[in-house]
């Protein structure tokens, strides 16, 4: 190749060198920033996965005394109930008798819709949970998983022992003999043979005096049934109609075949239909079965010297908003005007005021406090001056005060009642925290299908 030909080697000089120095310092600083920022949001996107997935699901909604209730726990319930009470919509709203119950319907329909306030209440119910399970704890009372599975079983019509045999018949106590004083006084009242089947509306304890169900289909017991907390019931029934809502998790309409085989199919078929609505497992209900046994445990070992023979009073009362009001049916009654006169026209409590105000027998514990004091301190026939109350003001009569032997179903009313206030004064000492974040997290799912919905109107 010719010499004038060959190409001459270029000589950059120092000025040249440093910008290109200077470029590809910038090519590297883009580069880094490129790589910066695609790490960042590569970091954003796992966080989101993971919080998700990992760590949303692990934060507290609530803390009782340092127990943690979860944001996974607090949702599967949440989707527990709501399926539960799905069902149970359904299986009536199917039914021949759907139309015997469209106001009970609608409620249901109104609870689910309002799906902030259903979270709201089925976490009071998971802290009250929280504070029983405590109490078990310093009671030394545990539940075993035989005796979970041993309840599942039963609960599936399969009793490996054998179909236990029916409790006797109930026995019904003479009623007492009235003196001539009481029979004086309730001229114009029927006299009570027992405790009323329900508390007075107007006279309410501070707490609900129903058995250990807080988590239980309304009509079972906590020997009988899987539970739902929220669950709204029929409260009337037509002839011959189904005296009470099933649950999701009853037996199914199919015969059950008292094997142990057929009950494990049956509740592996249950487990997955829940499980596919809820994301509860077979772990999850097994932990639900031992609350409701622990509940029930609670219960008896609390109530266990109650005896049937309770000091009880029998009163009547004329409940009115204000003082003065109660003073002019003290100076009417005084004047000679008639008890059960006064109490139609008077008294606010409408669930007995055409009754004479007559609250039948009724022992410690399941009226509010300033009542029950006022009442067990007058002798038969005394009238008490005005007592306050969260509801009004009350003038008393009693009509009765003796040791009486009680049905069973008024022992369970007291027990109940006992039980609930030691339920209540547990979680009133607790150190409970509820956080915000419940509310965001709250399921709105399941919920009665479209097809299936009642009108507002209806």
């Amino acid at each position: 190749m010719p010499k004038e030909m060959q190409e001459e080697p270029k000589v950059h000089s120092k000025k040249h060198l440093a910008r290109m120095e200077k470029e590809q310092r910038q090519k590297k600083a883009l580069l880094i920033s490129l790589i910066a920022i695609l790490g960042a949001i590569i970091l954003v996107v796992i966080y989101g996965l993971l919080n998700d997935t990992v760590l949303k699901p692990k934060k507290a909604v609530a803390r009782v005394n340092g127990s943690v209730i979860t944001v996974e726990q607090f949702q599967k319930r949440v989707k527990y109930e709501r399926f539960s009470l799905v069902q149970s919509y359904l299986q009536y709203a199917l039914s021949q008798w759907a139309y015997f119950f469209q106001s009970q319907l609608l409620s249901v329909q109104n609870q689910l819709d309002n799906s902030v306030q259903f979270g709201s209440d089925t976490l009071d119910t998971m802290v009250k949970e929280k504070v029983v399970e405590q109490m078990a704890q310093e009671l030394g009372i545990t539940v075993s998983d035989a005796e979970v599975e041993t309840y599942l079983q039963e609960n599936f019509g399969y009793y490996a022992n054998g179909t236990p045999t029916p409790e006797p018949t109930e026995i019904i106590y003479p009623t007492s003999t009235l003196s001539g004083t009481q029979r004086a006084l309730i001229t114009a009242t029927p006299i009570p043979t027992e405790a009323p089947t329900e508390a007075p509306t107007a006279l309410p304890t501070s707490t609900a005096t129903l058995e250990p169900t807080a988590t239980l289909a309304a009509g079972a017991t906590a020997e009988t049934a899987l539970p739902s907390a929220t669950e709204v019931l029929p409260t009337e029934t037509p002839t011959e109609a189904p005296t009470e809502m099933p649950t999701a998790t009853e037996i199914p309409a199919t015969p059950t075949p008292y094997t142990l085989e057929g009950y494990q199919g049956l509740y592996a078929t249950m487990v997955a239909n829940v499980g596919s609505e809820t994301g509860f497992t077979d772990a999850d209900l097994r932990e639900y079965v031992r609350g409701i046994i622990l509940q029930k445990k609670v219960y008896d070992e609390l109530t266990k010297d109650i005896t049937p023979e309770q000091d009880m009073v029998w009163a009547r009362h004329i409940l009115v908003a204000t003082e003065p009001e109660a003073k002019l049916i003290l100076t009417k009654l005084a004047e000679g005007e008639d008890w059960t006169s006064l109490a139609a026209q008077f008294s606010t409590d409408t669930s007995n005021s055409a009754n004479g105000g007559d609250l039948g027998w009724f022992g410690h514990d399941q009226m509010v406090q300033e009542f029950e004091d006022a009442a067990y301190a007058l002798k038969i026939g005394e009238i008490s001056q005005p007592v306050k109350s969260e509801f009004g003001y009350h003038i008393i009569q009693v009509l009765g005060h003796e040791t009486r032997t009680l049905s069973s179903s008024e022992l369970s009313s007291i027990k109940s009642a006992f039980y609930s206030k030691a339920v209540q004064a547990a979680q009133d000492k607790a150190d409970i925290k509820k956080y915000n974040i419940w509310a965001s997290v709250v399921p709105s799912e399941p919920t009665i299908p479209t097809e299936y919905r009642l009108s507002s109107s209806q």
